[in-house]
C-alpha cells in the first residue's frame, strides 16, 4: 500500500515521461484523501520556479494506494465530481467480486464479466489509466 508520498512520487515518474507535463507540480493545498487514495491537482505554473505561482492550467490525477494505479479523465470534471465517479466504479467492482489484487488489466483493475462492462462504462466518462 502507497504511501501519500510514494502517490506523489509515482504521478510524478509516470507524468514526467509525458512531453506535455514536465512542468506540472502538485498542489499541495487541493489534494484529497480518500479511502482508495487521494486526488491530485496538478498544475502548470505561470513561473515553474515556485509551485505556489499563479497557475495556467490543472489536471486532476487520482492514484489508488491498493493497486498503485494513476487515473486521469478526458472530461473536465470537478474534483468532487471525479472522485464520485471514481467511487462508483469501484463500488461497482467490489460488488462483483472484483480483485484488488488484479491491477494489471486495462484501463482499471475490473475482473473477467464485469470487468468488459465497467471498463466500458469507466471509458464513456473520460477516465484512463496512465501507465
Amino acid at each position: 500500500m502507497l504511501t501519500r508520498e510514494e502517490a506523489e512520487q509515482l504521478v510524478l515518474t509516470r507524468l514526467k515521461d509525458r512531453q506535455d507535463v514536465r512542468e506540472l507540480v502538485i498542489v499541495e493545498a487541493r489534494t484529497v484523501e480518500r479511502p482508495f487514495g487521494w486526488l491530485f491537482m496538478m498544475a502548470l505554473p505561470r513561473s515553474s520556479a515556485t509551485a505556489q505561482a499563479e497557475t495556467v492550467s490543472h489536471r486532476l490525477i487520482i492514484v489508488n494506494k491498493h493497486v498503485e494505479q494513476v487515473i486521469e479523465s478526458s472530461i473536465d470534471y470537478s474534483p468532487q465530481r471525479f472522485i464520485e465517479i471514481y467511487e462508483t466504479l469501484l463500488a461497482k467492482n467490489r460488488a462483483s467480486g472484483g480483485d484488488w489484487c488484479l491491477a494489471a488489466s486495462f484501463p482499471l483493475p475490473w475482473k473477467a464479466f464485469g470487468r468488459r462492462r465497467l471498463a466500458k462504462k469507466a471509458k464513456e466518462m473520460g477516465l484512463y489509466e496512465i501507465r
